[in-house]
């Protein structure tokens, strides 16, 4: 379907040609009517100079006072011609030369106006009309041509037709101007749903003109309608994870007094049920988060959200000293919503804090896909390996401290969006390199660029 502003536009171009089409063709016949009486007119008036300066004789003969004629009626096919008809005694004008005019016949008083074509096939107009003078009849014919006329006429209509455009043009930029100027608002609206999409605004702005105030309050009432709904639903499931945790470490102290430390199968049995459901808990409420995703949700700001997130980490880890790199480019916002950027880059950041030597390096590449690396300098893995620390209670190191399950969180995050992990040796660092790739559906660059540390 065209825009709004196509279909405007298009109708307005169709009006005003419709309008200039018959504004020209109305001109253009009233000027050809328009001369063609005054021609008419002034045919009528030399044939009456005619009638006046014939003198009829008793007999029916007749004598032409030439001092009555014009000259342009002496000169051979001067375009000016005439005919007399007395009684059947006809005279033509010397402009004719040999040629002649169709004879007329007509009551007296009878007025007859014709087009045809001239001694030298130029277009005439002829005015004949019968007098009665001294009891004698008298046809006077008389004739002109019409090509300069016809050609000023078609001169005044194409001059007509290119200041018709011309104006049709500066109509149309202006009405464009007007269009675009009118129509901001609802570009604006159009900007907003998107900055919603991409989690950077709540509701969109109802300073709107009244034809869309409606829809955007409806949209507003809509997208609050349904963060309350879920945010019912992530307190329902928060409140009934943190519910289960109680009984569920109960139940587990009540099993390890009952169960005998030799019984270490019994033992590991229960601790793997227990990983299993903390599992579903937390994918649970992940579903939950992402499930407001592109709703008005925040969404991770590099700017705002990463630095809190170092800052946390490196006290956290304070008996390290690390150096993060960053490469962020113009990066501004990822496909996250602010919680889950955390929980991510948190289990990402938080992983390579423990096994680097002394650097880590952050990139983010934006294209059509959103590519998040951390690199180490730390002992890296075998290949092996790779794919066992991915998975719920993998880890690189008995001695190091943790559960292993960030990295397994980080996977389950990824698929959940549609996007994957990938993880490999670091060129540039020689450590672990573990690359987050999320779907462009989710992407979102901003225009100010993110300074690399």
């Amino acid at each position: 379907m065209t825009s709004l502003r196509s279909r405007l536009g298009l109708g307005l171009i169709t009006s005003l040609l419709v309008m200039l089409a018959l504004l020209w063709a109305s001109v253009g016949y009233s000027v050809h009517l328009l001369m063609e009486n005054q021609l008419a007119s002034r045919l009528e008036h030399d044939a009456e100079t005619l009638l006046g300066g014939i003198t009829i004789a008793a007999d029916g003969t007749y004598l032409l006072d030439s001092h009555r004629l014009q000259g342009i009626y002496l000169q051979p096919y001067s375009g000016h011609y005439y005919q007399i008809d007395v009684n059947g005694h006809i005279t033509r004008s010397r402009s004719l030369w040999d040629e002649s005019l169709p004879p007329q016949q007509l009551a007296p008083g009878e007025t007859r106006q014709t087009f045809l074509d001239g001694p030298q096939q130029q277009p005439l107009l002829l005015w004949s009309r019968a007098y009665k003078k001294q009891d004698h009849k008298v046809i006077i014919s008389v004739a002109e041509d019409m090509l300069a006329i016809q050609e000023g006429l078609w001169r005044f209509q194409w001059q007509l037709l290119a200041w018709g455009l011309a104006v049709v043009a500066l109509l149309l930029l202006l009405q464009h101007y007007i269009v675009v100027r009118s129509l901001r608002p609802v570009s604006a609206a159009a900007a907003d749903i998107a900055r919603l999409e991409q989690g950077e605004i709540n509701e969109l702005r109802e300073q709107v003109p009244d034809e869309v105030s409606p829809l955007v309050r409806a949209i507003n009432m809509l997208l609050q309608r349904q963060q309350m709904r879920l945010q019912r639903s992530r307190e329902a499931l928060g409140n009934l994870a943190h519910s289960l945790k109680t009984p569920l470490t109960v139940l587990l102290q009540l099993a390890a007094e009952k169960i005998p430390d030799s019984d270490r199968a019994a033992h590991a049995q229960l601790q793997d049920y227990s990983r299993q459901i903390d599992q579903l808990m937390g994918a649970s409420l992940r579903r939950a988060r992402l499930a407001g995703d592109g709703l008005g949700a925040s969404r991770f700001d590099l700017q705002q959200d990463l630095p809190v997130l170092l800052d946390t980490l490196s006290r956290l880890h304070r008996d390290r000293t690390i150096h993060v790199e960053q490469e962020l480019g113009n990066t501004r916002l990822l496909p996250l919503e602010q919680q889950d950027g955390m929980e991510l880059l948190g289990n990402l950041l938080d992983n390579a804090w423990k096994w680097s030597r002394t650097t880590i390096r952050l990139s983010i590449v934006a294209g059509r896909q959103t590519d998040i690396v951390v690199e180490d300098d730390g002992a890296g893995i075998e290949a092996d390996e790779l794919d066992r620390i991915l998975q719920r209670g993998g880890r690189q190191d008995e001695t190091v401290a943790g559960h292993g399950i960030g990295l397994s969180v980080v996977r389950g995050m990824a698929e959940e969006l549609g996007g994957s992990v990938e993880i490999g040796r670091s060129e540039n660092l020689g450590g672990l390199r573990i690359t987050v790739s999320l779907p462009m559906s989710h992407s979102h660059t901003g225009s100010d660029a993110v300074p690399a540390k």
